[in-house]
């Protein structure tokens, strides 16, 4: 990705910088609030389960809405499903302000600020498509990704920072300023959309809309095999989120509020890495070999925390910082082709309830993932539940491999 690249893209996609603006506001208010409420719920009992539970009430509305929440984003105008949500995500942060001392009602407040994501972020995918001409979209998708990234290493590193400055609640009230910001920024979009004419006017007929979208997945493997490593992927990743207080206090014996910066920020610095490779050095390769590229590194990352990590005393912290910072090069490798084949073989009349329907799979497959670790980590210790996440992504290159098997049929030998 050359400066001149990156200039010229954003001069000629004016409405592209409104939605990348928003969506890094977005993201930096996402990790700042679920890094300031996973500390207050890890400090308060000292149980990876009670985090646990913390997503669970984040990916719960996915599992409500998942399958219906896709449709009403391709029947309603994009600009005003990514304003009001942004908008009314920004009032409901401040409920966050009546959790005082007590963790039970920082979960119901997730719950809701989760239910908006349910529209906001099927809208935002597939405005992105709306927006940027298809042979820009890997480019869009690598900024997407690098503020997605940036936004990790604001949203968590500065967080900590504020939280020991300026008390608990001041991360709060930044982040609903943010989202405030976000929605003036998609105020800007054009108002003028490619809709479908009318939404389904019986409740057969909308079910059969609904249908439709989960069987344009299940019949076209080009969208299938990437949304099923998604899936999985992203699955492993919340794991991962889930695992990080526990990590750093039990392993690494470090304060839960420092793992922001000495875990967390490494990772979002090597996904910025990963960009500067793919486009400096490999951006002529295949999907499949980027992404293979990927699960090796992310494989050999979690073998060493396993095997190597706890033999290394007073090196342990530091060691871990490095191995964060590769995880990110390779989660990078992994998730931008496989997130750019989705939208790449996806109908623009179909995007919004494939990426709805994506939301839902993805929890239907997390939240028993998400009990299940949580369980083992509490029961076996971090150390040994390593193992599991090397396991996962041995699992996942499998499936790699067997999947470019259906794909070569289909697409005469590119992935």
């Amino acid at each position: 990705m050359k400066k001149i690249d990156v200039v010229s893209f954003v001069k000629r996609n004016r409405n592209f910088t409104f939605l990348w603006l928003s969506q890094a506001l977005s993201q930096i208010t996402l990790n700042m609030i679920n890094f300031v409420m996973a500390t207050r719920i890890y400090e308060k009992t000292g149980s990876t389960i009670a985090v646990s539970m913390l997503w669970v009430f984040i990916y719960l509305p996915a599992f409500l809405l998942g399958p219906f929440s896709g449709y009403f984003v391709d029947l309603i105008p994009l600009r005003k499903m990514l304003i009001w949500t942004n908008f009314l995500q920004g009032l409901v942060i401040l409920l966050f302000l009546f959790a005082k001392n007590s963790i039970y009602p920082i979960y119901p407040v997730v719950f809701l600020f989760s239910l908006l994501n349910q529209f906001y972020f099927p809208a935002e995918a597939s405005a992105l498509v709306w927006l940027v001409p298809k042979q820009d979209l890997p480019l869009a998708n690598s900024l997407f990704m690098l503020t997605s990234q940036s936004s990790l290493i604001a949203g968590l590193g500065v967080s900590g920072i504020l939280m020991r400055l300026f008390g608990k609640d001041n991360p709060i009230y930044l982040s609903s300023a943010g989202l405030f910001l976000a929605a003036l920024a998609v105020y800007f979009l054009p108002k003028t959309q490619l809709l479908r004419k009318k939404g389904a006017d019986t409740i057969s007929k909308f079910f059969k809309e609904i249908k439709f979208g989960y069987s344009f997945i299940v019949n076209h493997r080009l969208v299938l095999f990437p949304i099923i490593l998604q899936t999985f992927f992203q699955a492993f990743v919340v794991v991962l989120a889930v695992t990080i207080p526990g990590f750093a206090s039990q392993l690494l014996n470090i304060e839960v509020a420092d793992a922001g910066p000495l875990l967390i920020v490494p990772l979002g610095f090597g996904a910025l890495t990963g960009i500067y490779l793919m486009a400096r050095f490999f951006h002529n390769l295949r999907k499949k070999k980027l992404m293979r590229m990927g699960f090796f590194v992310c494989l050999l990352v979690f073998i060493i925390f396993w095997s190597i990590l706890p033999l290394l005393g007073e090196y342990k912290a530091p060691v871990s910082t490095v191995l964060m910072y590769f995880l990110g090069i390779g989660g990078f490798f992994i998730f931008i082709p496989n997130q750019t084949l989705i939208q790449e073989h996806t109908p623009l009349m179909l995007r919004g309830r494939v990426f709805g329907a994506l939301g839902f799979i993805i929890t239907l497959v997390t939240l028993p993932l998400l009990l299940f670790s949580a369980t083992i980590v509490d029961t076996i210790g971090v150390r040994f539940f390593m193992l599991f996440p090397a396991i996962f992504m041995f699992m996942l290159l499998l499936f790699l491999d067997k999947a470019e098997e259906f794909i070569i049929k289909e697409k005469n030998g590119t992935l």
